[in-house]
């Protein structure tokens, strides 16, 4: 991995003065702009409306990017690239919600007008002793709510400060391209489990978020800390891409039709696709031509897809992964909490990457628009197979 040869903690104070009040002043006929590109949607399977009250500042190009950063350009536990995709952390007590507790956010620019829309979430499962963690459902022990806290670390920082809203630390790679790394604390799991997560972006990247997962030191052993893309049912994903085939997910469930998770299916290393560059990669899309023409729930918000087809998928770069990597997905029939079948059938729900724990293992998740016989996929070829084969 290429690593930062500088980094710059990112501050109002490392802007300069003259930048400052440009930045201020551009604020006050673009605001409208930046709140559309930031504000959080109404999150699926709740009736959540947009959070009310953001005025989100115009992002700088710090340094040569235009890199959303909270606490710095924008109010909201946002960062990223504007453009690409943004991750995010859920708000401060007492704002109102975007989605569950415990659950890495993730937007990317779907809809027709350019505007970003929450299409998956992440959640954080580690494993102990065969005992899974939930960062969603475990209650956190600061207030016995649902959804363990996740916050923001300031490495530089003499003792430790508990927000959302640090703004990370700019870099730049030997290769030219800048990064943005944050550091996120996790509340302990009920197994004993203690992580934290470094999630870093990179510019020339700016469809994928890397995450590493560290142990700390009063952590029990961890067997596995899975990393979970857990709303696939959002985008109806029926369709998972491997190295020489197209999986189905109304083939692998074809008689499911129970209202609780269909039970995982794995697939091995061995039929992963390899990338030119030696990168592992699995993807998952959807089947429907325009998603964006359904309304699960006629005349509300809830797991509406209003954007454009999309391709999410999880990559383990070149000489970052091990012989025991492997992909997991699961389905539901119906959607999170309620009765409604999904339109069109089982759709994919989790999806995952996962492979036996290892200190500062890291995994990269990506949206894009490009399509997985753009990204290189061989099962995007003609003649190539598509349907479910147990691994």
């Amino acid at each position: 991995m290429n690593r930062a040869k500088h980094t710059m903690k990112l501050t109002k104070a490392n802007l300069p003065l003259p930048r400052l009040a440009l930045a201020v002043a551009l604020a006050a006929v673009s605001v409208a702009a930046a709140s559309d590109a930031l504000r959080p949607q109404a999150p699926a399977g709740t009736g959540s409306s947009p959070e009310p009250g953001i005025a989100s500042r115009r992002a700088e190009k710090l340094l040569g990017i235009d890199w959303v950063c909270a606490g710095l350009n924008t109010n909201l536990p946002v960062w990223g690239i504007r453009g690409g995709l943004l991750w995010g952390l859920p708000p401060a007590t007492g704002q109102p919600s975007d989605g569950p507790r415990g659950l890495i956010r993730l937007r990317y620019p779907v809809l027709t007008n350019g505007g970003y829309d929450l299409l998956n979430f992440i959640a954080i499962e580690p494993v102990v002793r065969g005992h899974k963690g939930f960062s969603e459902l475990e209650p956190s022990r600061l207030d016995a709510a649902p959804g363990k806290r996740l916050w923001t670390l300031n490495p530089n920082a003499s003792f430790p400060i508990v927000t959302n809203l640090y703004p990370g630390q700019l870099g730049r790679l030997d290769c030219g391209a800048e990064t943005l790394t944050v550091r996120v604390g996790v509340e302990r799991f009920e197994n004993g489990a203690h992580v934290t997560l470094t999630l870093l972006q990179r510019s020339n990247a700016p469809d994928e978020v890397e995450l590493a997962i560290h142990a700390e030191p009063d952590s029990a052993p961890l067997e596995y800390c899975i990393l979970t893309a857990t709303m696939g049912n959002k985008a109806r994903t029926r369709r998972l891409w491997l190295k020489d085939e197209v999986v189905g997910g109304l083939k692998l469930y074809p008689d499911y039709r129970e209202p609780d998770f269909a039970p995982h299916r794995f697939f091995a290393l061995d039929r992963l696709h390899r990338t030119v560059a030696g990168d592992v990669l699995a993807a998952i899309t959807t089947d429907e031509v325009d998603p964006s023409r359904i309304e699960p729930f006629p005349g509300r918000v809830h797991w509406r897809y209003a954007g454009l087809p999309v391709t999410q998928y999880w990559r383990k770069p070149a000489g970052a992964w091990r012989d025991d990597l492997h992909v997991a997905v699961n389905g539901r029939y119906t959607y999170w909490r309620s009765r409604q079948a999904i339109p069109g059938g089982i759709a994919f729900e989790n999806f995952e990457l996962r492979e036996r724990f290892h200190q500062g293992q890291r995994f990269v998740f990506g949206i894009t628009r490009r399509t997985p016989g753009e990204l290189g996929f061989d099962s995007a070829r003609p003649g190539n197979r598509t349907g479910p084969a147990d691994p």
